[in-house]
This record gives C-alpha cells, structure tokens and sequence, in this order.
C-alpha cells in the first residue's frame, strides 16, 4: 500500500491543534505518518503534541526546533528531511502538509491520493506531480464563512501555467499532495520563497503537471493569529487600494523569489521554462509601456480584469 507521510508545521497552536490532530488520527486511509515540527512555541503547543505522540507512537513523530524558522523554512525543512528517510521505500510515497489549525475531512487522504494517481496515470509516475483542493472557509469557531476558498477568491483556476504562477500562487498548502519526483527536487531551502506552497507549485508547474480537485477536504480556518488567511474578493480590493506602496513591496518580493527560483533551478527545469523566468525577471529593466506590454505577451498576469488593473497601476 502507497504510503503518505503528512508534515505539519506548529508555531504557538495549542488553541486548535487538538482538533486538527483528532482529524488526522481518523482518517480512512490507513498507511499514514504524521511528522510535526513545532518551532519553538512557548505555549501549551509541544505538551499537547508530545501527549499524541504518547498515543499514537506508531503514527506520529515530534520535533522541535531550537529557534524559530518561519513556516515557510520550517516546512520546507521537514519535507527535504523526510524524502531523505522515506526515498527509497518500495512503495510508492507521497507528501502532505497540514496547517496546526485547520479540520481535515475523513477522506481527505483518499480523495487526494485518487486523484494523485490519475495525474500519474495520464502523464506518468516518473514526472514531478501536485494536488491541491478546495477549502471550506470557516471562522476561529467553525462557523461557515465560505462554501470554497477559491469562489471566494475569484482565482482562474484554468490558469495554472507557470507564467501565471510568476506572478501569483493559487496553490494551498494545507490541501497539496505531492509526488516523490517533485518532492526529490523541493530538497534545497530558499531564503526568497514566498511560501512553501506557491515555491512547490512554481517547481511543479515547471517541471511537471498540477492537478485541482474542486471539492473541498478540509474547513480552513481563519482568525486573527493566521500567518496566511482568505478574505472575500471586496476587501481585497479595498485594502490593495489602500497599500499602493506596500503591494510594490510585495511585487518586488515576487521578483526576488524568482530569482531565487531561477538561481536553484535553470539547470533543472525545460528550456522553455528558464525563458519564461528570464523574461519575467527582465520586466524590472524595461520602461513603463514595454514592461506592461510583455507582462501581457508573456501571460505574468492576476486572475481577474480588476486584480489585473491594479498590477499595471503598480508593475
């Protein structure tokens, strides 16, 4: 049986981490691990795990950083370590990430790793493959605040190329499935990444293929200690029109995690796509008109004609 191994990253969670846990344990795929790292909480956080990992000695394992990494790093950390252990098991191996303060349906191992295995079944076991789902967005009590994180959105979910994915990540960590050729190559920890979500999306748009399964496998909570949260689409546009100078910041950020990108993997990716980075990281030289010109040619685009107008105000 495929075996899946889950990493999540904890960081001061103690207030919902049971919850998440509880649902992890009861999931109706049985071959699974739990790996978690906690990064230097000072509450209840690594109590709590070490508790679980008491009762669950054979599912669980718990780590703990000496100081804090970030989650980004932290995750990343976790999977470079966990392919080196698990890369040459006879099975196949697969990867998921978990928030400390999410709900997992019963059936979210199931479900994604169907649909894991068809992505291999059309394009092959051998290349680098992602999946990702649909959310249920919900408040810190549980309370529904949205059917789907994507409708909320307003992402263009047809639009997954890596062009696009330059510019913006429409991948949610908490609901991804990796495969082992994507996760073999995810190995080396970056400095610039956004998140670990949208640098393993940008690596698997690139050197492999992306799956979405529109359904939701888990309630993705959101409350005032997120490091990352969804919001409907009006605030969006309203706290982007307020922040004209802190979404250049942001822009530049998405400059320097390409970079970064580019630094790691030229050698690795398709020519094809190396052209693609190269073109976008020469937007920042060119003048107003022929940066816009060819964000458009090039497809570093948003979803959305609004998201869209509000890039060209800043690019």
């Amino acid at each position: 049986m495929d075996k899946v191994i889950i990493l999540m990253a904890t960081y001061q969670g103690e207030r919902y981490l049971e919850e998440q846990l509880k649902s992890i344990v009861v999931q109706d795929y049985p071959n699974f691990e739990l790996i978690v790292r906690d990064d230097a909480s000072s509450d209840g956080t690594f109590f709590l795990l070490s508790l679980y990992k008491k009762r669950y000695p054979d599912k669980i394992t718990v780590l703990r950083n000496k100081k804090n990494l970030g989650g980004t790093k932290n995750f990343l950390m976790l999977l470079r370590d966990a392919v080196k252990q698990n890369n040459r098991e006879q099975n196949s191996v697969y990867f998921m990430f978990s928030d400390q303060d999410d709900y997992w349906y019963p059936n979210k191992i199931s479900r994604t790793l169907t649909r894991m295995k068809r992505l291999e079944a059309r394009y092959g076991k051998e290349l680098p493959g992602l999946v990702f789902t649909d959310a249920r967005v919900v408040d810190g009590n549980g309370k529904l605040l949205a059917p789907s994180f994507f409708a909320l959105q307003r992402f263009n979910m047809k639009r997954r190329v890596f062009p696009h994915l330059l510019m913006e990540n429409m991948v949610i960590g908490c609901t991804s499935m990796l495969n082992m050729p994507l996760a073999e190559i995810l190995t080396k920890v970056p400095k610039h990444a956004r998140y670990h979500d949208w640098w393993m999306a940008l690596l698997a748009a690139s050197t492999g293929h992306t799956s979405y399964l529109p359904e939701s496998t888990i309630d993705y909570r959101q409350h005032t200690d997120n490091v990352v949260g969804a919001q409907n689409f009006g605030t969006y546009v309203k706290k982007r029109v307020k922040e004209i100078k802190k979404q250049k910041y942001t822009l530049l950020r998405n400059f320097e995690q390409a970079m970064e990108f580019y630094q790691f993997y030229s050698t690795e990716i398709p020519d094809r796509a190396v052209e693609q980075i190269e073109e976008f990281l020469m937007l920042q030289e060119q003048n107003f008109f022929l940066r816009r010109i060819n964000a458009v040619r090039g497809g570093y685009l948003k979803s959305g004609l609004i998201r869209n107008i509000g890039l060209m105000l800043i690019l």
